[in-house]
This record gives C-alpha cells, sequence and structure tokens, in this order.
C-alpha cells in the first residue's frame, strides 16, 4: 500500500471515528432531551391536572357557597313572610278591639288621657277618625279623660277626621305640639318588639 493509500485510509478511519463518534453523541443527546422532554411532558401533565384539581375544588366551593347563600336568602325571606303574616293578623285583632264599643271607649279615653299628660297643657285640640267621631258621645268622653287624669282639662274635638284605625291625636291649641296616640301608631312603635317575640316563639330565635 501506498504512502499515499494509507494516509487515505487512516483519515477515513478517523472520519470514521469522528463520525461515529458524533452519531453516537448525537443519538445519546437526542436520547437524553426525549427523556427530558417526557419528563418536562409529565411536570406539565401533573402540573396541569393539579391546577385542573384546584379549579375544580374551587369551583365545587364556590357553588356550594352560592347555593348556601341561595338557601340562607330564600330562608330569611320565607321566615320574613310568615313573621310578616303574623304581625298582620296581629294588627287584625287589636283592631277588633274597635268592635267592642264599652272597651273601645276606655282604651281611647286612656289615649287621650296619656296624651294630655304628655303634652302638659290645660286645653287641648283632640283629632278622632271619622268612625268615632260619629259614634262616641263626646263629651262623655271629656268628662272621662278629666276623671283619668285627675284635673278638668278643656278638649276641643276636631271636626277634621284623621285617617286612622282608632285611637287620638291630642295637639296644642296652635297645631305646633301633637301626640300621636293613634292605634295605627302603637302598633307601628310595638313591632319591632312583636317581630322578636315572634321570631322567638316561631324560630327559637
Amino acid at each position: 500500500m501506498s504512502a499515499t493509500s494509507k494516509f487515505t485510509e487512516d483519515i477515513l478511519t478517523v472520519a470514521k471515528e469522528k463520525a461515529q463518534s458524533i452519531v453516537t453523541g448525537a443519538e445519546a443527546e437526542t436520547q437524553r432531551m426525549l427523556e427530558e422532554a417526557k419528563a418536562h411532558s409529565a411536570r406539565e401533565a401533573e402540573e396541569t391536572l393539579s391546577n385542573a384539581r384546584a379549579e375544580a375544588e374551587g369551583i365545587r366551593r364556590r357553588k356550594l357557597s352560592e347555593v348556601r347563600h341561595k338557601l340562607k336568602i330564600q330562608e330569611q325571606s320565607e321566615k320574613s313572610k310568615i313573621l310578616t303574616d303574623v304581625i298582620e293578623q296581629t294588627k287584625v285583632r287589636g283592631a277588633d278591639i274597635v268592635k267592642d264599643s264599652s272597651k273601645y271607649f276606655a282604651y281611647v279615653a286612656s289615649l287621650i288621657a296619656a296624651g294630655v299628660r304628655e303634652i302638659g297643657l290645660e286645653a287641648v285640640v283632640v283629632h278622632l277618625n271619622s268612625r268615632d267621631l260619629k259614634h262616641i258621645d263626646l263629651r262623655r268622653l271629656e268628662l272621662e279623660v278629666a276623671k283619668t287624669v285627675g284635673k278638668s282639662v278643656k278638649i276641643e274635638f276636631s271636626k277634621e277626621p284623621i285617617e286612622a284605625l282608632g285611637g287620638a291625636i291630642v295637639a296644642s291649641e296652635d297645631g305646633r305640639t301633637r301626640i300621636l296616640n293613634t292605634l295605627d301608631q302603637r302598633f307601628e312603635a310595638l313591632e319591632p318588639t312583636l317581630l322578636i317575640e315572634a321570631g322567638k316563639i316561631l324560630f327559637g330565635e
């Protein structure tokens, strides 16, 4: 073999070895990259799955919270309706007092007397509804009020009826001071207490 052929063969051998080394290295790098890609994909998949689980749990909790909130609102709404019905029934029964003329007369006299004491004047104007103006003996009512107060009181009964279930408004002669002692006002003042008591009885609250 000539020196040139030997040189060429050596060159080819080195080239083949170098090429094989490069191929082997490339294959190893490719395998490493594939393994990394698989590992990365697995991590991404696990992260995605974990995120999906977390999102699903978050959605579940939000939905449960929304459902509980809606149920609470519905419960409160139903309780409110029941309590409103109770209050309305109480008002209806309370208004029945006007049907018993003797009891109602004494009740109106006591309301006017309370107004007279509160306003602290010797002369007052009393406002009644149209029914009471027609059916109550006003002179007798004035005497009953004086008896209850314990002193003579000059009462002028206004000819202008008020819009009320019953009771009276006691006012100064100039109209600047007014004491509301109507049935409507009494119910309104008692309503918070009635709601609390009804809630305790009905719902244990």
